[in-house]
């Protein structure tokens, strides 16, 4: 016995009618040039992403650059935050319009500067990202700091200040509070040291 033959689906003319109109959308020449326009420009970002990424694998910081794509960002955001998150001097390129022709694939800054108008978390994460990386330096900075306290030179005079400040051995004046003074301490106290203790946060003023 012979299998029934299967059923052409009928289309009804309003489903016709719909086709064609979108048929007549898709060649309207406007619609073409800006599909053409998102395809070029998804094809520069991604042939931007492919040199930066080439060129610059090995450094250091791409550690940080591959955090922020995993947390995300999109590559050229993850690129930016990263740039701006280190000291003006050290920056490469040194300029943000710099940093968005010759590494990002745009033609301007245009882009960057809508990012953070419309964006705060942009800025939020620049932030962070420059406090974590105080944080890793840390051990490098305490022993500079040790280093240059540890130096009679007395132009070392504020690294030992700000040095026994940390370690609770040397506490200013403007530090004092009222309420750690008994009445016979205060009396014993000049006019300057009085007048300092009073503008001085937490003291008599506040």
């Amino acid at each position: 016995m012979c299998a029934p033959r299967p059923r052409t689906p009928s289309i009804s003319p309003a489903s016709r009618v719909r086709s064609k109109a979108m048929s007549d959308v898709l060649t309207l020449p406007g619609f073409a040039a800006e599909l053409n326009s998102l395809d070029e420009a998804q094809l520069r970002s991604n042939d931007a992403r492919e040199v930066f990424e080439a060129r610059y694998g090995a450094a250091p910081w791409m550690d940080d650059y591959w955090a922020l794509c995993g947390e995300g960002w999109a590559w050229r955001q993850a690129v930016y935050i990263v740039w701006a998150s280190q000291p003006r001097d050290r920056r490469v390129p040194a300029t943000q319009g710099e940093l968005a022709t010759q590494e990002l694939g745009l033609t301007s800054d245009r882009v960057i500067r809508k990012w953070r108008a419309e964006n705060p978390a942009v800025d939020v994460r620049i932030r962070s990202l420059t406090i974590s990386q105080l944080a890793k330096a840390r051990a490098q900075v305490i022993a500079a700091l040790i280093e240059a306290a540890s130096n009679p030179n007395p132009r070392a005079h504020a690294d030992r200040k700000l040095a026994l400040e940390m370690l609770g051995d040397y506490v200013p004046k403007q530090r004092l509070m009222v309420g750690d003074l008994l009445p016979d301490d205060l009396r014993e106290l000049d006019e300057n040291d009085l007048r300092a203790l009073a503008t001085a946060p937490g003291g008599a003023s506040g």
